[in-house]
């Protein structure tokens, strides 16, 4: 089996996830390809997406909760906070959020499947920047007391 592009999993607005390898994903076109694990190559509409991730391994670790805290500083990126339409909160850094179709961003959590993303606006309900996605994610620490249990091994070191 010959690989070629990045490996992807294509977030659905309807909650569907396609993963495998893509050479052609590009924001401003309207579909990409995904070359499944079968070698079975698919269209995807971005019309019908709500994220594209980046990512590690096709399996990853569906026990690991995303860790949704600025603990290092980015010097070219900006913090932010995103919030999708389905109500998925995630933290992480941007350079530049001013693109018409969405916008790349990558993970606070460094122990994430994943690298970056690009998450489109049409699924987007809010993105904070600055301080202000700070005090979103100390929010969301404040009102989950059980992620701070779930991380404390590495967040211990941190500070």
């Amino acid at each position: 089996m010959s690989i070629v592009g990045k490996l992807v999993a294509a977030r659905h607005v309807d909650g569907r996830v396609t993963k495998g390898w893509t050479a052609d994903f590009t924001p401003s076109c309207t579909f990409f390809h995904v070359r499944q694990p079968d070698e079975k190559d698919l269209r995807i509409e971005t019309k019908d997406l709500k994220a594209v991730f980046f990512i590690k391994t096709v399996k990853g670790d569906p026990d690991h909760e995303e860790v949704k805290e600025f603990q290092t500083r980015s010097l070219s990126d900006r913090e932010v906070w995103i919030e999708f339409t389905d109500g998925e909160q995630l933290a992480g850094w941007s350079a530049a959020l001013g693109g018409e179709t969405g916008f790349y961003f990558t993970p606070t959590d460094a122990y994430s499947n994943m690298l970056c993303a690009f998450a489109f606006r049409s699924a987007v309900q809010s993105v904070l920047q600055g301080d202000d996605a700070v005090r979103a994610a100390e929010e969301y620490r404040a009102n989950h007391p059980n992620w701070r249990a779930s991380h404390a091994g590495w967040l211990d070191d941190a500070e």
